[in-house]
């Protein structure tokens, strides 16, 4: 095996698809350990493979699928979710005069250039698209934030955003002024999602839409990373909770184990019918046992009172 860096990781790749393992790899082309570990450990963070075990890898998808993506990641735990595709619109309380500002600007850092019908200016900052609208900015966020939870990237993404915004004013010699923002996209994907790699695998397509048209969900492997995606925070959190506690439960709670619970809860509730039923019909019989006796026993004290008196 030469050492040329981009043959060996192609070949470490290939012989993990092989089954072997990265000492088995060492040891067959001569290479020493931590030449091996080097590229194991960036074939893992590309996503072309996946720890199984201790020293045992398991193949992905091929190099020349592996995503290219400028990443923010705040932290070194477990990366579960990658929120992507974010627009943000922001709008300033007091209307810009983006054309007499640009006309002001002396630096030469940033250029300028009308689109959509030489109606709109657009800039590149800091390797973000920015148009100049009417009330605000419109920001094409292309980096890829990678978190534990929905919300803890979405807050990356608008820290990233805020420091734009100013940094922009800054340098377009404007003071700070207070904005608002919303998003017109945002996109949240469940990282190695099991559901994902059986259609990724068949290399199938899941697209879910609500009854506006809008889509929701959708599996489709746009970034090789085996997603389950979805374009809220809070759908993101509740599609991540409905599939651990399936997982929770072992994935035995399907439209058959409810059935079978509501048709054993049916059946205990018909059996308890019955036996309330029974009860009834042995209290009756019993209410009236009592009632027999009652009228017995007055019966008989009557008679003892007679003999009484005419003794």
């Amino acid at each position: 095996m030469t050492t040329h860096k981009k043959t060996v990781l192609v070949q470490v790749l290939e012989e993990i698809k092989a089954g072997l393992s990265p000492a088995e790899i060492s040891r067959k082309h001569s290479i020493p350990k931590t030449t091996i570990s080097y590229h194991v450990a960036k074939l893992k963070k590309m996503g072309n493979i996946e720890r199984v075990g201790y020293g045992t890898w398991r193949y992905i998808r091929p190099l020349k699928r592996s995503p290219n993506l400028t990443t923010r990641q705040y932290d070194k735990g477990t990366k579960e979710v990658r929120g992507h595709a974010f627009i943000w619109k922001i709008e300033f309380n007091k209307k810009p005069n983006w054309e007499a500002i640009v006309s002001s600007y002396k630096n030469k850092k940033l250029t300028f250039q009308y689109m959509k019908h030489n109606k709109i200016l657009r800039t590149i900052f800091n390797n973000r698209k920015i148009w100049l609208g009417k009330n605000g900015l419109t920001i094409y966020e292309p980096i890829d934030f990678m978190g534990y939870s929905s919300f803890e990237v979405k807050g990356m993404a608008v820290y990233e955003m805020d420091l734009l915004v100013k940094g922009l004013l800054k340098e377009l010699g404007l003071p700070f002024r207070p904005y608002r923002f919303t998003t017109s996209r945002e996109h949240y994907g469940l990282i190695k999602n099991e559901l994902a790699r059986q259609y990724n695998k068949n290399k199938e397509k899941m697209i879910i839409k609500a009854q506006n048209g809008s889509t929701w969900l959708w599996i489709d492997d746009s970034k090789g990373l085996g997603e389950l995606e979805t374009n809220n925070p809070d759908t993101s959190q509740q599609v991540r909770g409905f599939w651990n506690e399936h997982r929770k439960h072992n994935f035995q709670v399907g439209p058959d184990f409810i059935l079978n619970v509501v048709d054993k809860q049916n059946q205990n509730i018909q059996a308890n019918a019955d036996n309330l039923n029974n009860y009834a019909v042995h209290l009756k019989a019993h209410v009236q046992s009592v009632k027999d006796l009652g009228a017995g026993v007055k019966e008989l004290v009557k008679q003892i009172k007679e003999l009484k008196n005419n003794g």
